[in-house]
């Protein structure tokens, strides 16, 4: 009967220790939750205070799955999925050229009764850009440094400068080139890939416009420029505060390099002549081209 006794014992042992060593391996794998609570009472009383520390690292195990998981996906992506493309760094910088069609308001008083906007002329920004990922690598800030040409005209009546009136002249034209710089203030948000490393952008902001230099065209012939001491006195202010808006496309050569081709509208916020009595604005439409690298 001892014998018998001790064969049991013996048994009970190797199965206790068997079905612990399965139960630990099964709540490594297994979430705490998905048993049942009789196992789980079960388990407990089988593994002491080991299943209360595997119970412990359940959570940590699941998120390091997790991560791996996240990182497997975003190594395998090659951007040709429905998912944007991740932007290789943070910051990414790049060079834009962009011609513009540039316009002016014209509104007069006293002096200056009649003067009308004188058309429209093709003018060139050129200038780095500067790109700053700050949320899920979609939103990005955008800046930059343009050097930016505008053109402004005016139509006036003849009399305007002359000492006297005469009736019937011929209206005169004005013309000028403002030379710029420009820093955008402005945000970019990039939506998901509508073809392979193919994405679309919209952009807001501002732009700070520090005026350089202005110069008169045809001066021999522009009633601005001859009304006043022969040219002497500048018509234009130092500056202007300008609204931004544009959208545009960027398709990316490589992990580095992209090309960016977009429209874009620049809106004066302020007054940039100098004459008290005539008030003018600006307006530009540009097509921007740009390189990253």
């Amino acid at each position: 009967m001892k014998k018998v006794a001790g064969i049991s014992l013996m048994l009970t042992l190797l199965l206790s220790t068997a079905f612990a060593q399965s139960a630990s391996r099964q709540s490594i794998n297994r979430p705490r939750d998905s048993f049942s609570p009789e196992s789980d009472k079960r388990f407990r009383k089988i593994l002491g205070d080991k299943y209360q520390g595997q119970v412990a690292n359940e959570a940590q195990y699941d998120e390091e799955r997790k991560k791996r998981r996240r990182r497997q996906q975003s190594a395998n992506y090659d951007g040709s999925g429905p998912d944007y493309a991740r932007p290789t760094n943070l910051i990414e910088m790049g060079i834009r050229f962009a011609p513009s069609l540039n316009l002016n308001t014209a509104q007069g008083s006293g002096a200056y009764t009649g003067f009308l906007p004188n058309g429209s002329g093709i003018r060139m920004s050129v200038g780095p850009t500067i790109d700053y990922f700050f949320f899920k690598d979609r939103y990005a800030l955008s800046s930059g440094l343009f050097y930016t040409i505008k053109r402004s005209g005016f139509q006036m009546p003849g009399n305007f400068g002359e000492s006297r009136v005469g009736p019937g002249a011929p209206y005169k034209e004005s013309t000028y080139n403002l030379q710029y710089l420009q820093v955008p203030v402005s945000v970019k948000l990039f939506a998901n890939n509508i073809a392979p490393s193919m994405r679309v952008y919209v952009q807001t902001g501002g732009l700070l416009s520090l005026k350089l230099a202005e110069h008169a065209l045809e001066p021999e012939r522009n009633g601005l420029y001859l009304a006043d001491s022969g040219g002497d006195r500048r018509q234009y202010g130092f500056g202007d505060i300008e609204l931004l808006l544009g959208a545009g496309i960027q398709y990316r050569i490589n992990p580095v390099n992209a090309v960016n081709i977009g429209l874009s509208y620049q809106r004066g916020l302020l007054d940039v002549a100098r004459g008290g009595q005539l008030l003018s604005k600006s307006r530009a439409v540009s097509l921007d081209l740009g390189f990253k690298f």
